[in-house]
């Protein structure tokens, strides 16, 4: 989750923790029924299913943004936008500083001309972390689409898919 959203959580929780202290400190549990601290262990759990919600909505977005498209000499993704791959360097290293160096913003790069460019995979990595060392994801083959997805779980294996045959 972001840190915004962890604020707002703690300060949800700390609210709810005050509230339900002041409750019982001015004795209203004697007064209405117990379904007061229903209520309250209720709002707590969907403080707790919010969090989870929102973090496994942050990790899917992550994830898109890593989704990065490629062709002859180039790269595309929806963050970084066209990145040349250098001279002398293969598509996997391109891509992997590229994941490297994204911020996971909400500013989109400018979509590519589809006419002019002719993406030869599609490169959905699920899990990126520790400058790469960490790689696991699926690569679509655009060029055969009758193809299934195929997995990888390092950059080796990337590699291999990228620039052999498909299966």
């Amino acid at each position: 989750m972001r840190k915004s959203n962890w604020i707002i959580a703690v300060v949800l929780v700390a609210a709810s923790v005050f509230f339900l202290a002041m409750w019982y400190y001015l004795k209203f549990n004697l007064v209405d029924n117990p379904l007061d601290l229903v209520v309250t262990i209720v709002w707590w759990a969907v403080i707790v299913a919010g969090c989870v919600g929102i973090h496994k909505a942050e990790q899917r977005r992550q994830e898109r943004v890593r989704t990065a498209f490629l062709a002859p000499g180039l790269i595309y993704n929806c963050e970084a936008g066209m990145v040349p791959v250098q001279a002398g360097a293969s598509q996997v290293d391109q891509l992997q500083q590229m994941l490297t160096e994204l911020s996971y913003s909400f500013d989109l790069a400018e979509e590519p001309d589809k006419k002019r460019v002719s993406f030869s995979h599609i490169v959905r990595s699920a899990k990126f972390a520790d400058e790469g060392n960490t790689w696991e994801g699926e690569v679509v083959s655009v060029q055969w689409p009758d193809a299934k997805p195929r997995a990888f779980r390092n950059r080796d294996e990337l590699l291999a898919i990228v620039e052999g045959t498909p299966a």
